[in-house]
């Protein structure tokens, strides 16, 4: 195992990731600091949760989590943001990080003030790049950090591309990193009958990811195909969850849909590894900047290969020659009821073949698709931040960036 060196002198590294939300609910942040406290490195995490959001951070000896009090809504108002930022300064200053991970607009100027705090150098991970234009002040944060960050990590080179673009990155510093499980996530195969067909879905509950289209089709097989849904419903979707069971009730009063909660990433996994099928249904028309360049990005579809599915996903480009061309998926149109009832038939005819599908994603996980290989060449940056990395943003700099941050 490798032990982390960051101040030079054989103890081990420190890391403070600042991402002014509640990271249990970003698996690449818990996969990136398992990996480091695996390695010998001291993880601190400053999470800002949301009143009836139940996620927590496994337990871990060397990752500590604090957070500020949680706020009734997604939406971050000035106070809250305010006191997220006194409290990364504040633990910047207690911790003395060597590293600071940083994690998308609203994580630059926490992370940005704890840099100079603490002098320890700046990782940019965007998960979300921003589907609308920023406050000016909140823009000028995020280029900054962008700008004066070790690496900026993007998980899908169209958004990092367009970030280049956008901000002037400089030379050798973008890093894609896709949003793939750890090997240790591949859970065993679980023994489950084949019939009925158990078509499981996580992540954002919402209209353009999971449309009525999908129920329908999975009642107009009277019961031989039942989906299982578990995640959270969308900020903007009130009552959809509730809406899905309703409309995948048999007339008898059978439910064929599902819903199981918000679960921790663990659980989620081994629940999936009781399907047969996983849905990643990306809407086909879109001006969201994000939901256009999800491949790598979305940890949904890496996620049923790890737990042994065959995958469905949107007839797309991108979807077709990542997923579909190795022969780990099958497409269709997420709205046309028609074109996913052919598909679940397809599933049900060819049990064989969905089992080879399904084997043949599992070994690419385990191969290629992982975060230990994915983040390797990030970890092996990280452990040698000694070595004439680049020097934080002066404090002046810091100071013209964030002042008017509200």
């Amino acid at each position: 195992m490798m032990l982390a060196k960051a101040d030079g002198n054989g103890r081990p590294g420190r890391a403070l990731f600042v991402q002014a939300t509640e990271p249990a609910a970003y698996p690449p942040l818990i996969r990136g600091s398992s990996l480091l406290a695996e390695a010998g490195w001291e993880v601190t995490f400053l999470s800002a949760p949301v009143i009836g959001m139940p996620l927590m951070l496994d337990s871990h000896p060397r990752i500590a989590a604090h957070a500020i009090p949680a706020r009734p809504s997604h939406v971050m108002g000035k106070a809250a943001y305010a006191r997220y930022i006194a409290s990364a300064a504040a633990l910047a200053m207690r911790v003395r990080p060597h590293v600071v991970y940083a994690s998308d607009p609203l994580g630059a100027a926490p992370g940005l003030l704890a840099v100079q705090l603490s002098g320890a150098h700046l990782v940019y991970h965007e998960h979300d790049s921003p589907a609308h234009a920023l406050r000016p002040s909140l823009a000028r944060l995020r280029a900054t950090a962008a700008r004066t960050a070790r690496f900026v990590i993007f998980p899908n080179e169209n958004r990092a591309r367009i970030a280049d673009a956008e901000l002037g990155l400089l030379p050798g510093r973008l890093r894609i990193v896709w949003n793939v499980p750890r090997r240790a996530e591949i859970l065993p195969l679980a023994s489950i009958p084949e019939s009925p067909l158990i078509v499981h879905y996580h992540g954002n509950i919402a209209p353009d990811l999971l449309p009525e289209a999908a129920i329908a089709a999975v009642r107009h097989f009277g019961g031989r195909v039942r989906l299982r849904i578990a995640g959270y419903e969308a900020p903007g979707a009130p009552g959809y969850i509730s809406r899905l069971k309703a409309l995948g009730r048999m007339p008898s009063g059978e439910p064929l849909v599902e819903y199981i909660g918000q679960l921790p990433l663990g659980d989620l996994l081994q629940q999936a590894a009781r399907a047969h099928v996983g849905l990643a249904l990306m809407p086909r028309t879109t001006d969201n900047l994000n939901m256009r360049n999800m491949v790598g990005a979305s940890n949904k579809s890496f996620d049923y290969m790890a737990a042994g599915l065959a995958l469905l996903v949107s007839d797309l480009v991108d979807w077709r020659q990542t997923f579909v061309a190795p022969g780990f998926a099958r497409v269709c149109d997420p709205t046309d009821e028609h074109s996913l009832i052919a598909e679940l038939r397809w599933f049900l005819d060819h049990p064989a073949e969905r089992r080879t599908m399904a084997a043949r994603g599992r070994s690419k996980v385990a191969e290629d698709w992982n975060y230990d290989t994915a983040f390797a060449p990030i970890m092996a940056e990280l452990s040698a931040t000694e070595n004439g990395l680049r020097a934080p943003p002066s404090l002046a700099e810091t100071i013209t960036c964030r002042k008017d941050y509200a």
